[in-house]
């Protein structure tokens, strides 16, 4: 008698537990996130870039070209860089390059990976 009520015992304890898992307080879903998070956010609109001998800002416009106009660039250049209104980048120096600013889209399967 002590084995049939010892095994109805854990069988009853081993459904309670499994219910639980599944339905209850601890679903097993709550282990798994299927959904990844997506906050809109905007990728960087500048690039560091060391000065070499020779470069001027139109040359470095031209080795990291964008959709922006000319003067629009130039704008930009000038607010990130203020101290190069009155002179040219020196050897060396480490200056911000405006770029297009490009937005995270959330609605896309590959919104992780940048545009370019």
């Amino acid at each position: 008698m002590r084995i049939i009520i010892a095994a109805v015992l854990i069988l009853a304890i081993s459904w309670f537990i499994r219910t639980d898992l599944r339905e209850g307080t601890i679903p097993m879903a709550a282990f798994y996130d299927n959904e990844t998070a997506c906050h809109e956010q905007e990728i960087s609109g500048s690039i560091a870039v060391t000065v070499v001998a020779g470069d001027t800002v139109r040359s470095l416009f031209a080795l990291y070209p964008d959709e922006m106009g000319l003067l629009e660039r130039l704008s930009e250049f000038y607010a990130l860089n203020p101290h190069l209104k009155k002179r040219d980048p020196a050897e060396g120096e480490v200056i911000l390059l405006p770029l297009t600013s490009v937005k995270q889209d959330c609605s896309r399967p590959d919104a992780d990976a940048p545009a370019s």
